[in-house]
C-alpha cells in the first residue's frame, strides 16, 4: 500500500511537470506568432515600410529556435540540480589521486574475530540470504548464530580464528547472518562490538582500508566490471587470465584483449564465472566468494567443488 501510495503520487507529478513544461512551449510559439502578427499591425498602423516590418519578422522566426530550446532545457536542468543535491547530501568523501595498497600485515598468519557482535540500526529483522564460502586462507567457522530477537542482533558472541592457507565453509540457514559475518571478516561492515585482529593487532579506522586489501571478495549482489586488474593494481598475469578462463569454461564465451573482456551480456552462472577469474586475477591473500556456487549448473557446480576450490 505504501508503495502504490507513492507511485501514485509520482505519477501525478510527473504528469503536472510534463503538462506545465507542454503548456509552457506552446505558449511561447502562441507569443512568437502573436509577436509578428503585432510587428505587422503596427508597421500598417505606422506607416512602417513593408520591408522593415519584414527584417523583424524574420528577426524574430530566427530567434523562436533557440528560445524554445532554452525552455527545453530548463526540465533537464532541473533534473541535473536534484541529483547533484543527491550526491551532495551522500557527503562522499575527498578526491585521492591513487589508494593506498599497503595491507596491514604483510606476511600474516591469521585473522581472529574476538567476541563479534553485530546489529542493524532501525531494522527488527535481516534477511541476508547468502550460501557458502570464506574460501582459500582460514580455519574453522564456528559460533556464527545470529539472534534475531526485538534487540536486532544478527551476530551475537562471534569468535572465529582463520588461519593461513586454510579453506572454510560458512554454512547456516537463511537469514543466519553469513553475509552480515562476510563483510566484517572483510571490513566492509564494523562490528558494533568485539574486535577484528590480524595477528594480534586489532583492525580499526585508521587500517581498515588497508585490512581490505588482503581480501578479493564475490557478493550474491556483485557488480561486474571488464576491466581485468592484477597484483597490488598492475597489469594481471596473462598466462593466469588464460589457465582460468579454461578452468572456467568461458574460453569460447570470452576473450581478454588490453586487460579488458570482450562481454559480460551472459547469463548469472557465467557472469559470476567471470567475477571469479576477475577476483582470482588481483591475487590477494583471500577469496571470499558468497552464494557463488548457487547460480551454477550442476555440472559445474560440481567442478567448482571437487576441483576449484
Amino acid at each position: 500500500m505504501i508503495f502504490l501510495a507513492h507511485a501514485k503520487s509520482y505519477e501525478k507529478t510527473v504528469t503536472k511537470s510534463d503538462t506545465f513544461h507542454l503548456s509552457a512551449v506552446n505558449w511561447s510559439n502562441i507569443m512568437m506568432f502573436a509577436s509578428i502578427g503585432i510587428v505587422f499591425a503596427v508597421a500598417n498602423y505606422l506607416d512602417i515600410p513593408m520591408g522593415v516590418a519584414t527584417t523583424f519578422s524574420l528577426t524574430i522566426l530566427f530567434m523562436q529556435s533557440p528560445l524554445l530550446h532554452a525552455v527545453g532545457a530548463y526540465p533537464t536542468l532541473q533534473t541535473a540540480q536534484v541529483a547533484l543535491e543527491k550526491i551532495q547530501s551522500l557527503e562522499l568523501a575527498e578526491h585521492q589521486p591513487s589508494f593506498a595498497t599497503d595491507t596491514v600485515a604483510q606476511d600474516w598468519q591469521s585473522i581472529t574475530l574476538n567476541n563479534i557482535n553485530y546489529r542493524y540500526v532501525g531494522s527488527s529483522h535481516n534477511s541476508n540470504a547468502p550460501d557458502t564460502a570464506v574460501n582459500d586462507n582460514a580455519q574453522n567457522s564456528d559460533n556464527s548464530d545470529s539472534n534475531q530477537n526485538p534487540t536486532n542482533n544478527i551476530l551475537k558472541s562471534v569468535n572465529l580464528t582463520l588461519q593461513r592457507g586454510d579453506v572454510v565453509f560458512l554454512i547456516g540457514a537463511n537469514g543466519s547472518g553469513k553475509s552480515t559475518l562476510a563483510k566484517i571478516i572483510t571490513g566492509i561492515f564494523t562490528p558494533t562490538t568485539g574486535t577484528v585482529q590480524v595477528d594480534g593487532q586489532s583492525v580499526n579506522s585508521e587500517n581498515n582500508a588497508d585490512f581490505r586489501q588482503l581480501f578479493s571478495a564475490i557478493f550474491s549482489d556483485q557488480h561486474l566490471f571488464k576491466q581485468l586488474i592484477g597484483i597490488q593494481g598492475n597489469e594481471p598475469d596473462a598466462d593466469l587470465v588464460s589457465d582460468w578462463l579454461h578452468k572456467l569454461n568461458l574460453q569460447e564465451k570470452v576473450s581478454v584483449s588490453d586487460h579488458k573482456l570482450s562481454t559480460d551480456k551472459l547469463s548469472q552462472g557465467q557472469r559470476k564465472r567471470l567475477a571469479m577469474l576477475i577476483a582470482v586475477a588481483e591475487q590477494k591473500d583471500i577469496l571470499l566468494l558468497d552464494e557463488w556456487a548457487a547460480d551454477q549448473d550442476p555440472a559445474f557446480r560440481r567442478v567448482f567443488y571437487q576441483t576449484l576450490i
